[in-house]
């Protein structure tokens, strides 16, 4: 094993090391703690200052205001996530991170409020020595518990976040600070009528410049690798504003600053906030276009960009060609393997790359429809790097998709599921927190999408992007589209699929999407029935039943083992059989009976042997099948019972039906039995 490896293991080591000693923690225990230390460095300060523990109206309201920003700070700082603790440095910058959170919400609290007549010393000496005690006692915590102290990498992590930015724009600094000047001046002509400073506010304005200063270079504002999106360039700007605002809500207590305007001190803060949100979209704006260096307009500019003194006309078609028949593998090993290794040994292991050339393949990164016209080479594998989520009409997408492959050919996208989705949000929150996102996130993203009224809105809103999507609907849709699913897996928190073009897209012109559905069944002498049911799975499930099979096989009561295609509210409604009302529609049609063999899909259908499949054709489909009446176990055993019950109803009808029901209604009514 070479130096590298050894290093590599020895740092994996230490990873896993640090998981299972941060395992220790839960939520709750950290929470618990946090709550009596803080309570404790409040009571401690109130019998410094006072010489009592007891509390009037006033201090008591102070208490329930020091919980409540102790509570918001926590969450801001991450201070109630286990992974916020891997390391010794990482767990004591959570600990001075939330103090300071603290700090600053409570005298934001107190000056926005005008509660002037607390005592400073017990508020800031609240939060240090609640900043004091967490910091010791995750020190004990690491040294008796996890058996570790500081370390160079926990040194390095401490200290990441105070380290200056590298490419700072500096035309973006000089403008900003010019919107510092003009927000401060412009505040005090509208509280003043006047650009007239006072000694006193000469002061402030310093304080506001130095403010304005920490926080920005602190923040990042001007880091230029920051722009990389619109999402994160904007966070830093409102981070630095927020941290300034109640930085000056802390000196204006602190300092007992009371004669100043808290217009004129908070308000410039907002205003210069709304100019620099501005100020940073136009910038941004211009990065993202490149107007910033110009176009190409010289002699010197051309060479300068194509890198070269002189077009040579000798070209080498051979070796062009050569290269555009070797091997997909080098391919897709340095597109894809150097960023995401993980999804290169999935695509390796399903697909023989080595059968495949060069021009054969295609790598893409586009949700648009268009961007696969019929002009395009027929390809055998395409690889899309761009969320399914982001597609608006994904079904259009996937039959471009199909028409683009050659016979045999295989697509590789993925998709941020459900499933994925939860994960990600309740890794990244408290689960208090997570709870609430992730409802609000599945109202607006879930449900509002089906609602015939809201749907038209929520595209309009969001374009159709963004939207989360079940994995049996990703896997549904592209079956649904032609393609059978070779394999899927979970990488980075999202789920890649590879499918393969094997056959045409679906004739089906009405697959399910509402909350009712109508699926296809066996019906009497073979014919088709559409059999009503309320939705207990996920959109397009019916389209995966053969890969489901195959892939999970059958349990105990001849249903398919582990169904991922069921959702939450559809095992609810299975178990009360909720979901089968709508088949009285059915049984007021003729359609079914009260009692008789249950209406399977044709897939389902075709697991019975060709005798019981021409005694089913004799026989109505029924509300109450003989499963409940004999509780077989087995798929042999549901066979064997449906066949029983198809012979007594063809020789006595009426006296089957009765007895069957009889023994159904006790089965289910007094033992309970259910369908698993």
């Amino acid at each position: 094993m070479n130096r590298m490896d050894q290093n590599n293991s020895v740092a994996g080591f230490a990873d896993r090391r640090s998981e299972e000693n941060a395992g220790f923690l839960t939520v709750n225990k950290i929470m618990a703690v946090d709550f009596v230390l803080l309570t404790v460095s409040y009571f401690l300060w109130q019998c410094i200052k006072r010489g009592s523990i007891g509390l009037d109206a006033s201090y008591f309201s102070l208490l329930w205001g020091f919980y409540g920003c102790w509570i918001l700070s926590s969450v801001l700082a991450r201070k109630f996530r286990v992974k916020s603790y891997q390391t010794y440095g990482d767990g004591v910058l959570v600990c001075l991170k939330s103090g300071i959170y603290l700090m600053y919400l409570i005298a934001l609290m107190i000056v926005l409020l005008g509660l002037f007549h607390y005592s400073r010393l017990h508020v800031f000496g609240t939060c240090a020595t609640l900043t004091v005690f967490n910091v010791l006692a995750w020190s004990l915590y690491s040294a008796l518990v996890r058996h570790r102290a500081m370390d160079r990498v926990s040194v390095s992590n401490f200290l990441a976040p105070f380290r200056l930015e590298k490419k700072i724009s500096y035309p973006l600094l000089g403008v900003d600070f010019a919107l510092v000047i003009f927000s401060f001046f412009l505040v005090n002509y509208l509280k003043r009528g006047d650009v007239y400073l006072s000694l006193e506010y000469i002061r402030l304005l310093v304080i506001f410049i130095g403010l304005w200063f920490v926080f920005s270079v602190s923040c990042g504002k001007y880091d230029k690798a920051r722009y990389r999106s619109v999402h994160f360039f904007t966070w830093q700007w409102v981070k630095a504003g927020g941290m300034m605002f109640a930085a000056m809500a802390v000196l204006i207590f602190g300092a007992h600053m009371f004669y100043l305007s808290r217009g004129q001190a908070l308000g410039s803060v907002l205003v210069l906030t709304g100019l620099e949100l501005f100020l940073a979209g136009i910038y941004y704006r211009i990065k993202k276009n490149g107007l910033v260096a110009g176009d190409v307009e010289s002699v010197d500019q051309v060479q300068a960009a194509l890198q070269q003194e002189a077009l040579s006309l000798d070209v080498d078609v051979d070796l062009i060609r050569q290269r555009l028949m070797e091997p997909a593998r080098e391919k897709f090993r340095n597109r894809v393997g150097e960023n995401n290794p993980e999804l290169f040994a999935f695509m390796d292991q399903h697909i023989d790359l080595d059968d495949m050339v060069r021009m054969e393949t295609s790598i893409e990164r586009s949700c648009e429809s268009i961007d696969l016209g019929d002009d395009r080479v027929p390809v055998r594998l395409m690889l899309n790097l761009w969320k399914i989520n982001d597609i608006r009409r994904v079904n259009a997408y996937f039959l471009k998709v199909h028409r683009r492959l050659l016979p045999g050919g295989y697509y590789i996208g993925y998709a941020h599921t459900i499933q994925t989705h939860y994960d990600w949000m309740f890794q990244k929150f408290p689960r208090y927190v997570a709870g609430l996102l992730y409802t609000l996130d599945f109202c607006f993203n879930r449900v509002m999408p089906k609602l015939p009224w809201l749907k038209t809105l929520y595209f309009i809103l969001t374009q159709g992007k963004g939207r989360v999507i079940s994995k049996a609907e990703v896997l549904g849709r592209l079956c649904f589209c032609g393609f059978e699913i070779v394999a899927e897996k979970n990488i980075g928190k999202r789920l890649y699929v590879i499918a393969r073009k094997v056959k045409t897209a679906s004739l089906d012109k009405s697959p399910t999407y509402g909350p009712l559905i109508a699926l296809k069944r066996s019906g009497y002498a073979g014919e088709v029935l559409n059999v009503y049911k309320f939705r207990t799975m996920h959109p397009y499930s019916e389209y995966l039943q053969q890969y489901v099979y195959d892939k999970q096989g059958l349990q105990k009561g001849g249903k398919i083992e582990n169904d991922f295609r069921m959702t939450t509210w559809g095992k609810i409604m299975r178990k009360l059989w909720l979901d089968e009302l709508p088949m009285l529609y059915n049984w007021i049609r003729g359609d079914l009976s009260i009692v008789g063999v249950r209406p399977l899909s044709f897939h389902y259908l075709g697991l019975y042997d060709a005798e019981l499949q021409e005694l089913r054709k004799k026989v109505k489909p029924g509300l109450v099948p003989p499963f409940y009446a004999d509780l077989p176990v087995t798929f042999e055993e549901i066979c064997e019972s449906e066949r029983r019950y198809i012979r007594s109803f063809l020789n006595h009808p009426v006296r089957a039906q009765v007895v069957y029901f009889y023994k159904a209604f006790v089965n289910i009514v007094v033992k309970g039995a259910r369908s698993h």
